[in-house]
């Protein structure tokens, strides 16, 4: 579809040469909730160390930080690599980051197997459903660790501003939960033990796919 294609090629421009702008239009469209849609993710995480795939401006690394984590960062984009690594001298301090941060691809990522005890990926694109990019996080995943995953939100506040909200992310696909039950599909195919969970916040309800790869001795299997 011609509106699909240029949705995507409009996300990829935000995501690189107007990466800049990245936080602001995210929190405009999202009408503030962004950042906690984010945080969705952080009580399904596990262990200490933590890759978040596709880091964009680094909030969330700043976040996993807070709690104790330790977690590096990979973005294939060098304009988030950039204003990720700011942000982050700028509120860690010094030169020498205490977060990692890598560019390179998900189809190859570059990190032993096992290296992980969890995986975050907060509104991400269609790698999330690359089967060469589920192998690569089954991969480096150590067991009984988890991908957990953001892929959508649903706005379900009555002000205008969040009714125009709900329907721009409506007309763009970013709230679309249709595409949800196949990718937990996927990923159960992959070996994972996979669901959906709906998180119900203050204006939205966000959703959240944990993908649990199976512990030593354990055999995986479809979730709930």
């Amino acid at each position: 579809m011609v509106w699909r294609r240029f949705v995507r090629w409009a996300l990829n421009r935000l995501y690189h040469q107007f990466a800049w702008t990245y936080d602001w239009v995210s929190w405009i469209v999202s009408m503030g909730q962004w950042r906690s849609w984010q945080r969705a993710a952080l009580p399904y995480l596990r262990g200490r160390r933590v890759l978040e795939v596709a880091h964009g401006t680094g909030d969330l690394l700043l976040d996993l930080v807070g709690l104790g984590f330790s977690p590096v960062g990979l973005d294939a984009s060098p304009a988030m690599s950039r204003i990720a690594g700011g942000k982050l001298r700028r509120a860690l301090g010094g030169p020498g980051l205490r977060v990692p941060l890598l560019r390179a691809q998900v189809e190859a990522l570059p990190f032993a197997a096992g290296s992980f005890q969890a995986l975050a990926a907060t509104f991400p694109t269609e790698y999330v459903a690359d089967p060469a990019a589920i192998a690569e996080f089954y991969r480096v995943l150590t067991p009984g660790g988890a991908l957990v995953c953001v892929p959508a939100a649903q706005i379900t506040g009555g002000t205008w501003g969040d009714r125009w909200a709900a329907w721009l992310f409506r007309v763009t696909g970013q709230s679309a939960s249709d595409w949800c039950t196949p990718l937990v599909g996927r990923y159960a195919a992959a070996g994972f033990r996979a669901r959906a969970e709906a998180v119900r916040q203050a204006r939205s309800i966000v959703t959240v796919i944990i993908a649990e790869k199976a512990a030593a001795g354990q055999n995986a299997g479809l979730g709930a």
